[in-house]
């Protein structure tokens, strides 16, 4: 079995450690990039409410949910920027793209669902 020298095992422990330093900023800037679009998600759920209460003129609904879905797709960057940081924010990013396809009220479920776990504390991502 050959040995390493000195020099290469310290070479290597600083490029391990580097490594994992790296690994952390990368899941900081992930973990940081999705709770910025979970603060917007979060912004528009708030108008989507305020569309659909009652009492709302239909124009006013029609406006509202309209302000709602462009708040909620001002959060896809953010959720892309953590899902390229980080996998485990694909299913928030992929949520938000349905956006275009079908009425926000359809997601907000799964969107309160899933921005819940991302700012809880005690978050599935472990970050």
């Amino acid at each position: 079995m050959a040995r390493l020298s000195w020099r290469t095992a310290a070479a290597a422990t600083t490029l391990a450690l580097a490594a994992l330093g790296l690994g952390a900023c990368s899941n900081s800037a992930a973990s940081s990039n999705a709770h910025q679009a979970c603060h917007r998600i979060e912004t528009s759920l708030k108008t989507l409410r305020e569309a659909t209460a009652s009492g709302v003129s239909p124009a006013t609904a029609a406006a509202l949910s309209a302000k709602a879905q462009g708040q909620l797709l001002s959060a896809l960057p953010f959720a892309a920027s953590a899902t390229s940081d980080d996998g485990a924010y694909n299913s928030l990013m992929t949520t938000i793209q349905e956006a275009d396809r079908v009425p926000e009220g359809l997601l907000t479920d799964s969107l309160t669902r899933q921005c819940q776990q991302i700012l809880s504390k005690s978050s599935y991502f472990g970050l």
